[in-house]
């Protein structure tokens, strides 16, 4: 039985880390529709090994069914839907609010999956090994090629926007959780409901439901700033020279 930091883990994320920096690397120049492309194709192809894998590991129980649980609606494996939205939508609005959300999640959400990874991502078989961390390495390199690049400047308003689309993505992660819980299995999407992993610091029910979405809200909330941290210090900045000017200091 593999656990979080043991030695597979390790092993894994070492290589997951050398992927994600010669990724970036080699990526950082593209288009965002040819990232978006690509990493279309991946999220396809690891979504498929995903359904075909637990339909299988679960086909005594529910036959060719595939488990509630492993619908793609976590705030990882959702970024798929929306990678196809950049590679077929024409509505430039649309792809901008989505990639004002898509890279502190991509980059955030991928990071934290590959350290705080499941038991069946380091237990399943092989396939399911690749298939987990080589998706999110991929979108984590998705976000950092876009950091990287020069075709979508991060600015103030698209950090406001990506936290209005956060608050709505709440609310559908809340509906979806509620509307798939049947009493029996284990429905967590997006971790509204419950910690990611038991006897997490802070991120813990210890005082109850409330108190961890709260504290789960600030976490987000601080990761999404950290990434826009440098048009906000710049806009802060700019405002703060402004009204020295207008008051002659």
């Amino acid at each position: 039985m593999h656990s979080i930091f043991g030695t597979k883990h390790l092993i894994i994320l070492a290589i997951s880390v050398a992927v994600i920096v010669i990724g970036s690397l080699l990526a950082r120049k593209w288009p965002i529709q040819k990232l978006a492309k690509t990493m279309l194709g991946i999220g396809l192809v690891s979504e498929y090994i995903k359904v075909f894998y637990y339909i299988m590991a679960n086909e005594a129980t529910h036959g060719g069914v595939l488990p509630k649980t492993d619908l793609p609606f976590h705030l990882c494996s959702i970024q798929l839907i929306f990678m196809a939205v950049l590679v077929f939508s024409s509505n430039q609005k649309l792809k901008n609010l989505l990639l004002s959300f898509m890279i502190p999640s991509c980059l955030f959400g991928g990071v934290a999956a590959l350290l705080i990874a499941t038991t069946s991502s380091l237990n399943g078989g092989w396939i399911l090994s690749v298939q987990y961390f080589g998706y999110h390495a991929a979108i984590s390199i998705f976000a950092i090629s876009l950091l990287l690049g020069k075709e979508f400047p991060l600015t103030v308003k698209s950090y406001v926007n990506c936290l209005k689309f956060l608050v709505v993505l709440m609310l559908f992660a809340v509906y979806v959780n509620s509307v798939l819980y049947d009493g029996a299995s284990n429905i967590n999407f997006m971790y509204v409901v419950s910690p990611p992993q038991a006897g997490l610091p802070f991120l813990n029910e210890e005082k109850g439901w409330l108190v961890y979405i709260l504290r789960y809200g600030l976490v987000v909330v601080l990761c999404v700033t950290l990434c826009y941290i440098k048009p906000i210090a710049a806009a802060i900045k700019k405002k703060c020279t402004h009204t020295r000017e207008k008051i002659g200091v």
